[in-house]
């Protein structure tokens, strides 16, 4: 059985739809929760969700779990605070993020955070392209706010250029903060939602983890992304405190961690 699951999904692999692929890679996995089947459910009929995967750049496919830890957090999370993402790369999370606020009709402020600077660029890909050069962290930097600008025009996200350590601080103090679109914003208060997908060692997704920790209302919930079991990251490594933290109930995997806080 096990020879014929892995046959089945190298034969997926290699046809590549999207919506067979995603099937067989459910092959063989313990019961999916009623809330992460409820938020596929939502998110896989969903039209624009499914197209922005296709034409903004990520790692984000149709059918994506984290597509429905989005759409749960959204529809659940408290009214009150902020949705706040660490990480934006080209702007893909984002726009999704913006785009369920305004269908679920949220009143949330989304901001979000990236020094767009880029983990594993120690050598060239291949020998050839060098993706630590300012050449390329101002085509992701501009790609992000062309992206942002034209799919998120009606909910355009406060976004700071900063480390998430740095963005922290600056939410701490409640400061405020010129955004890459050139607005000014006054940062802090309650947090209602976060998706963390920023540097992935473990000290850096612990410090976002408990920086989050402090500002996360009663009932809102936070994602880590890269920190499934079978992830090659050293993010995952900070799950077992998590899970042993007295205020926080795991939702669902997808496969990363989705937690909300009583």
């Amino acid at each position: 059985m096990k020879r014929l699951l892995e046959s089945a999904r190298s034969v997926a692999r290699q046809l590549t739809p999207p919506v067979l692929a995603q099937f067989v890679r459910r092959l063989g996995q313990t019961p999916e929760s009623s809330e992460l089947v409820e938020s596929r459910r939502r998110v896989d009929a969903d039209e624009y969700v499914n197209w922005l995967c296709m034409v903004v750049g990520g790692w984000l496919s149709p059918g994506a779990g984290n597509l429905a830890a989005f759409d749960h957090a959204i529809r659940h999370m408290p009214a009150g605070g902020a949705v706040v993402e660490i990480g934006s790369f080209l702007g893909l999370s984002t726009n999704i993020l913006a785009y369920l606020l305004i269908k679920y009709a949220r009143p949330n402020t989304l901001f979000t955070a990236d020094p767009w600077t880029f983990e594993g660029t120690d050598k060239p890909l291949s020998g050839y392209f060098d993706g630590s050069t300012d050449a390329y962290r101002r085509y992701a930097k501009d790609v992000f706010k062309l992206n942002a600008s034209l799919f998120s025009a009606n909910r355009l996200p406060f976004t700071v250029e900063a480390p998430s350590d740095r963005f922290f601080e600056l939410w701490d103090a409640g400061a405020h903060a010129e955004d890459v679109f050139g607005r000014t914003t006054r940062l802090g208060g309650g947090i209602s939602f976060a998706y963390i997908d920023g540097a992935h060692t473990y000290e850096a997704a612990r410090a976002d983890f408990f920086n989050v920790d402090r500002h996360l209302l009663p009932g809102g919930y936070v994602l880590l992304d890269d920190t499934s079991d079978e992830c090659p990251f050293d993010s995952r490594r900070v799950i077992p405190e998590i899970l042993q933290h007295p205020v926080y109930r795991l939702v669902f995997k997808t496969p990363h961690y989705f937690f909300r806080k009583s």
